[in-house]
């Protein structure tokens, strides 16, 4: 396995073959950017335009805008590793966690301007507070509630950019301005479930600075799906049929999204109708709960709309919630559902990327079985599952599953680790099947031409020579 060591020189090593068109190629041209701002912290040389980077000007082929992104690799297992310490309960839907509880801030100013139990409010203003971070790299919004990364240094600064924005934006670019304007040594981030794994790296090897920009505290968000401004605009126009400047809070309940007017109304519609709306990329994602954050937080499963659901993952995270709790500043409950937050992160987890006929047809000149080919491309979609995950999201009686599986794993299409199956990259799959079929079909050739085309003709000769005028073809036979 991959180890702590080698994850660093990965990382601070600008030595390589990535550059700025590997990042556009793999990931933005793929509408896989989540517009997070993390190639804009670490390059100047990169910019915004429409939601995507772009590059303004030479590269210097350094490498660190390839590998800082989220979307890029990211070792799982060596961050389990170094993030919980193997002390945690490990669960396929909700991540690595210690405790799951609701709590509920007992600051009536932090709970009018927070959203539901104004639990991410509290903790941040703890964690400044107690000088366990210097700022708070987070999101801010204007009157439009047009969003925009913003560095919060006080408390009061918290609680004015408190509440749900449900829009994407370059949130990690202001981490530049934390390090060289502001020289924050030490940070928290809260932020969407995609953003993470970017802000995890960060934490592995600062790329600005050895002594400032250091994350200590990272809290992430349920999420299951968000918006570029321009589509939440047309959103709340199009289903709503009112402004942006109207509205006071947005939240996403009881399978609806809501929109809170200033005038005390109330407008919902079903979150299934704000589908076409959403983010390129949210269709690719499968983390619902922010599983790689210190603290998880959201509305799911809380007893009540008032309140939040809390996943406390990490030692820096459980530490930082008995400090909020120790100076009264939650109340905790245990009654939380956790199977709606199953629920959730399932539905997020099972995303498919519907598989064309075409791929079928194609495949069979492999001689593989449609069943495993609807397998094998599942989960290529998924990433990774088990197998009752696989029960339920394929229409197929499970023994047709099983046996399918067994001969993915023989053929080389998958592998299984531990109780997932995982894909293996189809550009290798597909290769090596190449390869095999050109093999088998040259041997196949060979023996035609060698032994059956010798014997029609033989069989040809016997049978009409007597009708041929000449004999020209006898030399491909003798």
């Amino acid at each position: 396995m991959l180890t702590k060591e080698q994850m660093i020189d990965y990382l601070q090593c600008d030595i390589s073959s990535f550059n700025f068109q590997d990042l556009y190629d793999l990931v933005i041209s793929k509408e896989n950017c989540i517009n997070c701002g993390a190639c804009l912290a670490i390059c100047p040389r990169i910019s915004i335009n429409e939601n995507e980077p772009k590059l303004i000007d030479y590269d210097p082929e350094c490498s660190l805008c390839y590998k800082y992104c989220p979307q890029t690799f990211f070792p799982k297992k060596l961050l389990r590793k170094e993030i919980f310490k193997h002390k945690n309960y490990q669960n396929s839907l909700l991540g690595d966690f210690q405790k799951i509880l609701a709590a509920k801030s007992t600051d009536n100013k932090i709970l009018h301007n927070s959203q539901n139990g104004g639990v991410v409010t509290t903790l941040l203003c703890t964690a400044l507070n107690t000088g366990l971070v210097d700022g708070v790299l987070m999101v801010n919004k204007d009157e439009n509630w047009y969003p925009k990364p913003f560095i919060a240094r006080t408390q009061e600064e918290i609680i004015s950019a408190a509440g749900s924005i449900y829009t994407m934006i370059p949130l990690i670019s202001a981490y530049r301005d934390a390090v060289y304007k502001f020289e924050i040594e030490n940070l928290a981030f809260v932020g969407l479930p995609c953003q993470i794994p970017a802000v995890r790296k960060f934490q592995f090897w600062p790329p600005l600075s050895n002594k400032y920009g250091k994350f200590k505290l990272i809290i992430g968000l349920f999420c299951s799906s968000n918006y570029s401004y321009d589509s939440m605009l047309n959103l709340v126009h199009d289903l709503n049929g009112i402004s942006m400047k109207d509205i006071k809070k947005f939240d996403v309940s009881h399978g609806k999204f809501i929109s809170y007017l200033k005038d005390g109304s109330i407008k919902e519609i079903s979150i299934n109708k704000t589908n076409k709306y959403h983010y390129s990329s949210c269709k690719y994602c499968k983390d619902y709960t922010a599983e790689f954050a210190d603290i998880s937080v959201g509305s799911v499963g809380a007893p009540h709309d008032n309140w939040n659901s809390v996943i406390i993952r990490s030692d820096a995270g459980n530490q930082l919630f008995k400090k909020a709790l120790k100076h009264q500043k939650l109340i905790i409950s245990m009654d939380v559902n956790l199977n709606k937050i199953k629920r959730a992160s399932k539905r997020k987890k099972v995303q498919i990327t519907k598989t064309s006929d075409e791929i079928y047809s194609a495949l069979k000149i492999f001689n593989i079985s449609k069943p495993a080919v609807e397998i094998y491309t599942i989960l290529v979609s998924l990433g990774e599952a088990d197998f009752n995950t696989l029960i339920e999201v394929i229409n197929l009686k499970p023994e047709i599953i099983y046996n399918g599986l067994n001969t993915l794993r023989q053929r080389k299409w998958i592998l299984k680790d531990n109780n997932l199956y995982h894909p293996i990259n189809p550009s290798h799959v597909i290769k090596n099947e190449i390869n095999e079929f050109m093999s088998k079909f040259k041997n196949h050739i060979d023996m035609i031409k060698r032994k059956i085309l010798k014997d029609l003709d033989t069989i040809f000769i016997q049978n009409n020579l007597m009708e041929l005028k000449n004999l020209d073809f006898m030399e491909s036979i003798f």
